[in-house]
């Protein structure tokens, strides 16, 4: 482990500099977003005195928000950039965000968390294409560094977000929009030259295919098959925050004790990353990576059938982040295989948007099946689901060929 210790730092040393500029990026945007997540139901409860029910829906209104912000953000990654639209996302972001901060009227906070819903998205499929051109050879290394780095976020965020309501709920907002601030300063200074570069090889790329008549074609029944996989794999995932959560204080866990076991969660994710390096250098397959993550799903659900302890939720939160440390990462550089240069962004976006969507379906189905037969029942059908995505991510590499959409003919004229 010893030695797995120093092997990483040293490939910590080979990371270009704009991945760890990118990192930083995906720090500050998760952080800032971070902030809200703690606290948004409990503003919309207390602070505008609507009910959980009436929370419920506007919260689906910002994850419906989001998912097509991740998909407009990649798309329109590959038609103008990184600069253009990550500058006019964040300044909407910024001036949307700061409304509630100056307003209590319900329908003001429903508008604008729709509006914040796409354009918070956006950062994250932009990113990551960012980083597939930025460092090609990187393959999973460079989409494990921004997981990593967004994990790092989510922690800080969290923790600074029930600290900034404490005082009050404008303090958040005001905390939100002052972090979009300050990666609109990375982007307009130490990421500008890098930006500028990407989008220059990309617009040579696109010149160079019309000068020789090429068109991009996507393998899109494989890539149908991986996001399939990922978005059933976010679905079961996702129980954590919904039924498991629900079903921990009914009985009998605090709020605090089941806190305590995502603060773990970030705690494993950094601190694992030796283990991460020693086992994705030996099994270097992606599909390998995504499938041993499933089969810890499944190991941690099945363990959870058997929680009459505290400590077994710990086993299964561990077996968990295991299993997330290695299929996260590995979606989006899958994508960047598969994908052609000229359309990584759309497809990074899409990304994306299985992942919420799989955020969104989860609870729903999971909720329907406890009022059914409670947490074992979501359990025993959680682990029987994770045979789709074993499936699907055994065989999606079949029915794809790295970058092959660059090489067929258009007719011509």
């Amino acid at each position: 482990m010893v030695r797995a210790f120093q092997r990483t730092v040293y490939h910590m040393t080979e990371i270009p500099n704009v991945i760890w500029l990118l990192g930083l990026g995906c720090l500050i945007n998760v952080g800032g977003l971070s902030l809200l997540w703690p606290v948004n139901s409990i503003y919309i409860h207390v602070g505008l005195h609507k009910s959980m029910a009436v929370a419920g829906l506007v919260l689906m209104v910002f994850s419906g928000a989001g998912l097509f912000g991740s998909f407009v953000g990649g798309w329109l990654y590959d038609r103008i950039g990184a600069m253009r639209i990550l500058v006019y996302s964040l300044v909407i972001s910024c001036v949307s965000i700061l409304l509630p901060a100056m307003t209590s009227d319900f329908a003001v906070y429903v508008v604008v968390m729709a509006v914040f819903g796409v354009t918070c998205a956006i950062p994250f499929p932009v990113l990551n294409a960012v980083a597939g051109h930025a460092w090609p050879d990187g393959g999973r290394r460079s989409f494990n560094f921004l997981y990593v780095s967004n994990n790092i976020g989510v922690a800080i965020g969290t923790a600074l977000g029930g600290v900034l309501a404490a005082r009050s709920f404008q303090v958040v907002f005001y905390g939100i929009a002052l972090a979009y601030l300050g990666l609109l300063f990375l982007i307009t200074t130490a990421l500008k030259k890098p930006f500028s570069d990407i989008r220059r090889s990309n617009d040579e790329s696109r010149v160079k295919r019309q000068l020789e008549h090429t068109a991009t074609v996507l393998p899109w029944g494989g890539i149908a098959i991986l996001f399939t996989g990922y978005t059933l794999a976010w679905a079961i995932y996702v129980q954590w925050q919904s039924t498991v959560s629900v079903y921990m204080q009914s009985t009998g866990y605090t709020l605090s004790a089941y806190s305590l076991l995502w603060t773990l969660n970030g705690l494993l994710i950094f601190l694992s990353q030796p283990l991460v390096s020693f086992v994705t250098r030996r099994f270097p397959a992606l599909s390998f990576h995504m499938i041993g993550g499933t089969v810890l799903y499944a190991l941690s659900f099945t363990v959870m059938l058997f929680a009459h302890h505290y400590f077994v939720y710990v086993i299964a939160m561990v077996l968990t982040t295991l299993g997330e440390i290695f299929i996260w990462p590995a979606v989006p550089a899958a994508v960047a295989q598969i994908a052609p240069p000229s359309r990584l962004g759309m497809l990074q976006g899409l990304v994306g948007s299985c992942a919420t969507a799989g955020r969104m379906i989860g609870p729903v189905v999971g909720g329907v099946l406890y009022d059914q037969g409670a947490l074992h029942l979501v359990l025993l059908i959680a682990i029987l689901s994770t045979v789709f995505p074993l499936v699907l991510f055994s065989v999606y590499h079949r029915f794809t060929t790295p970058n092959a959409g660059e090489v067929r003919p258009e007719p011509r004229a």
